[in-house]
């Protein structure tokens, strides 16, 4: 029996985890914790189930178990998670896992020095989990560039509040990112090497003017390929705003546009459409392989070493969207 306790209850996100954990009868709901009224009276209402801590720390003097599943604000994810491996727990992390290098150096640290599994909820090695298999076996080629987009709603009438409060949301590109560099990095079987370039955008929301809407990242990676990211909460309320993503190969193309499903374009061959609509059962939500990984052994999608690599990326992109500074080398984690 795998044990799970929740800190933080501040995204719709930690919902999903929650859900799959009281649905299998391998987990134990252990307890949740969450400091803020409003989130603690939503989710006691909604579920019926008891938020019994305020924070994490009287979670973990209070409870014994394995897992520490962390959905605070952004810029308290890092701490609670290094609290949490500190006190020899598996975490399970809400992306993005911290706003700070200096917390994903620690929390790599913790991780491999006390042998813990670090979870992060990037989600598109499942939810594009049908793309993926033609590509990594070299459908397209060689990856030699490609452009992934993120457009996102605000709906800023049922969005956090914390989101725009000073420090806390620690910007979009480490926000959102890092579910198209993930999945990136997972088909091209390359590592993202440096930052050539990055911005972020203030503008689209008067009544917080420091907040970032749209942010933008030109990466470049080991193989010499290149990958320009954009992401952003402008999509019109009331519309949807899909992620897209074209890549180009040495031998063919490959896109995913509004519909769930990949166009794959072999040069001298007929394009082929690839079927999203129905990912069976080999792509699970990133919780219920998580839970698989560490209950019965069944290999991850994503390591633990992955989701550093990827938080690094992005962290970094968004060091140099700050500064300004073009060619930043992404360091080892």
């Amino acid at each position: 029996m795998l044990r799970v306790a929740v800190s933080g209850l501040k995204h719709g996100h930690v919902r999903g985890a929650i859900e799959i954990a009281r649905q299998d009868p391998g987990v134990e709901l252990v307890a949740i914790a969450e400091s803020e009224d409003e989130y603690r009276a939503d989710f006691e209402q909604a579920t019926g189930l008891d938020v019994a801590y305020r924070t994490h720390e009287e979670l973990l003097d209070a409870e014994q178990f394995d897992v520490l599943v962390v959905c605070e604000e952004f810029a308290n994810r890092g701490p609670t998670a290094i609290a949490g491996l500190k006190a020899g727990k598996h975490v399970f992390v809400d992306k993005p896992l911290c706003t700070r290098e200096s917390d994903l150096l620690e929390i790599a640290a913790l991780s491999r020095d006390n042998g813990l599994q670090v979870g992060v909820d990037f989600s598109m090695r499942w939810s594009w989990g049908p793309f993926s298999v033609p590509l990594r076996d070299g459908a397209i080629g060689e990856l030699v560039s490609c452009f992934i987009a993120g457009p996102h709603g605000l709906a800023y009438d049922v969005r956090p509040k914390w989101y725009f409060r000073d420090g806390l949301h620690g910007g979009i590109i480490n926000d959102l990112l890092g579910h198209g560099v993930d999945f990136v990095r997972w088909i091209s079987g390359e590592e993202i090497t440096r930052v050539l370039s990055a911005s972020a955008v203030n503008k689209g929301l008067p009544q917080h003017p420091d907040f970032e809407m749209s942010g933008s990242v030109h990466y470049e990676l080991t193989g010499g390929a290149t990958m320009l990211g954009s992401v952003d909460y402008l999509v019109p309320a009331g519309h949807s705003g899909p992620w897209k993503c074209w890549l180009v190969g040495t031998e063919g193309d490959a896109i995913i546009g509004e519909r769930p499903e990949m166009r794959l374009r072999r040069s001298g061959e007929d394009e082929v459409l690839v079927d999203g609509s129905n990912p069976g059962p080999e792509w699970k939500a990133p919780f219920a392989r998580y839970v698989e990984h560490l209950r019965d052994g069944i290999e991850p999608l994503r390591s633990t070493e992955d989701g550093f690599r990827t938080s690094m990326a992005t962290l970094v992109a968004q060091r140099a969207a700050a500064t300004g500074e073009t060619n930043v080398d992404v360091p080892d984690v």
